[in-house]
């Protein structure tokens, strides 16, 4: 055996404890190399990119394409109503933006008018910025002419060729109250499409010298006041089932044949005929298969001849032997009845003259008149002012639903 010094066996004992350092290095260095991939390798892995359909809507201002996954359920006005929210805010003021001191109070004999207005305007830039046509050759009207103008309106109404007039007005203007519907009737019947003054700038177009500019209402929430602070009849407006503002501003929109400049991209004003409109027709069948709801179209040649559809908790039927514009209109009416009795349960007495009128409201959006027979009828439930008014209403909820659920099917 050989004998090795101190200083020797010391050696040994720092080389190999170096070699396994190297060793480790080594192996550690093999193995990163063998294992990790670059970055960019991983950038060129194949992918595959499950896309949703999307709602598409261009941006009336910027004309920037608008998506939003259609799986959310949104319509094309909520994507626009957030995009110009986010993008265009500067230049859109909204009811709820309004100062407290801009408004006016209601005049007492006026107070029965404040259900008819006391919805806000439309939030989105194509509906109305709140701003007054200062710019304009236009006299700033007082609450009270405005006011007056809608309650002659209001008792118009009852008349058979005023109330198609209203619906016409509706199927254009579905989103604003029922009041500011009327105020728009009576000023500009034939309106197809309003905007602020600053609005039609944005767009490109400009309110021609000596236009007349239509007179709406926008309500004002006021600041939370002490009960003290307010008169018994505020209290009594605040404390119904829904609080209603009683402080009101006057505000100005044109139609579009009031402005000139740049066209309004994908802007189409569908003309009111009788002829039936296939696409609508394959909408409403599709959104009735996604509700659920069977429609047949099956002979039923024991049945009244008079009798061109029904609608049941089994379905609707409509009579296949019509015309394709009559079965369109049967149809339309019969939807209406499924949201008037099964969907909002309005009495059946009720639902009837509902159900036509909300049938003629969505018809007319879409350029297809319904034939309603000049809506005789109307006198049968309209001298009440209370039944005409939930009647009104539920006419706006009905078709409003319904053209909502238009936008959703692709």
């Amino acid at each position: 055996m050989t004998y090795r010094t101190p200083q020797q066996q010391t050696n040994d004992v720092i080389g190999f404890g170096m070699f396994l350092m190297l060793m480790g290095f080594t192996v550690g260095l093999v193995k990163a190399v063998v294992t990790d991939e670059p970055e960019t390798k991983t950038k060129l892995l194949p992918m595959t990119e499950i896309r949703k359909p999307a709602v598409i809507v261009t941006c009336p201002i910027c004309r920037k394409v608008i998506e939003i996954p259609e799986y959310n359920g949104s319509t094309r006005s909520d994507a626009l109503k957030r995009h110009i929210d986010r993008e265009h805010k500067p230049t859109v003021l909204h009811p709820q933006a309004l100062p407290f001191e801009s408004g006016e109070k209601v005049p007492p004999q006026y107070r029965d008018l404040i259900r008819w207005i006391g919805e806000p305007l439309p939030a989105y830039s194509l509906a109305v910025d709140l701003l007054p046509a200062v710019e304009t050759e236009v006299k700033a009207r007082r609450i009270d002419e405005v006011l007056k103008q809608l309650k002659d309106g209001v008792e118009g109404i009852q008349d058979s060729y005023q109330f198609r007039l209203f619906l016409t007005t509706m199927s254009k203007f579905h989103d604003y109250s029922i009041g500011n519907q009327i105020l728009i009737m009576l000023q500009k019947p034939d309106a197809v499409r309003v905007a602020g003054f600053n609005t039609w700038k944005d767009l490109g177009r400009w309110v021609q010298k000596g236009e007349k500019g239509i007179a709406i209402l926008a309500p004002v929430m006021p600041r939370k006041q002490k009960p003290e602070e307010r008169d018994q009849e505020e209290i009594e407006i605040e404390t119904e089932t829904e609080p209603r503002p009683v402080f009101f501003k006057v505000v100005y929109v044109f139609d579009v044949s009031q402005t000139e400049g740049k066209p309004l991209p994908e802007f189409d004003v569908p003309v009111l005929t009788g002829e039936a409109n296939e696409e609508l027709f394959a909408n409403l069948l599709t959104h009735m298969k996604q509700r659920g709801v069977s429609v047949d179209f099956d002979p039923k040649p024991n049945l009244d001849t008079g009798i061109k559809g029904f609608y049941s908790h089994a379905g609707i039927w409509v009579r296949p032997e019509e015309p394709r514009a009559q079965q369109l209109k049967t149809l339309l009416h019969e939807i209406a009845h499924y949201y008037s009795e099964g969907v909002f349960h309005i009495p059946r007495q009720d639902a009837e003259t509902i159900a036509e009128s909300a049938a003629f409201v969505v018809g007319a959006h879409f350029g297809f008149d319904t034939g309603t027979r000049s809506f005789p009828y109307v006198a049968l439930w309209a001298k009440d002012k209370k039944v005409l008014e939930n009647n009104l209403g539920a006419i706006r909820r009905v078709a409003g639903t319904i053209l909502e659920e238009m936008e959703k099917v692709r």
